[in-house]
């Protein structure tokens, strides 16, 4: 190895290394082409969880049985610089069936399969079925 290869590899490593630092992934991706699919009154939890292809990554129960169930999925390329949120709640009466979508970010169409809301200030949108 000549020493131009060598002090060429001490500069490259730590620069791979600190680039490497500054990425983070939370969560798990999901496949949200498949909201359509999610039938309310019809698709059960684990059948959401399937369609997704993921499992939710909380699931937030009441004492009447029914939940809300968060499929989420943030990374960063550069802390606090460049990042990607995206987030797709679910809620689920007591019988364990689909109710409505309580909120979601960055889900393509996802205000086809509801309710569009009203004016908001909100980035984050909750989609109520209709009746």
């Amino acid at each position: 190895m000549r020493p131009t290869d060598f002090l060429r590899a001490l500069l490259v490593l730590p620069a791979l290394a600190m680039s490497l630092a500054a990425c983070s992934t939370t969560g798990h991706s999901f496949d949200a082409s498949a909201l359509p699919l999610i039938v309310p009154g019809q698709t059960t939890l684990a059948e959401a969880s399937v369609l997704l292809q993921s499992d939710p990554v909380n699931v937030y129960r009441a004492l009447d049985g029914s939940a809300t169930a968060i499929w989420a999925h943030k990374s960063t390329l550069a802390t606090d610089a460049v990042y990607f949120n995206r987030e797709l709640w679910l809620a689920f009466a007591g019988d364990g069936r689909f109710q409505r979508i309580v909120k979601s970010e960055n889900v393509p169409r996802a205000y086809e399969y509801g309710q569009k809301p009203s004016a908001s200030t909100s980035s984050a949108t909750s989609y109520p079925l209709s009746p």
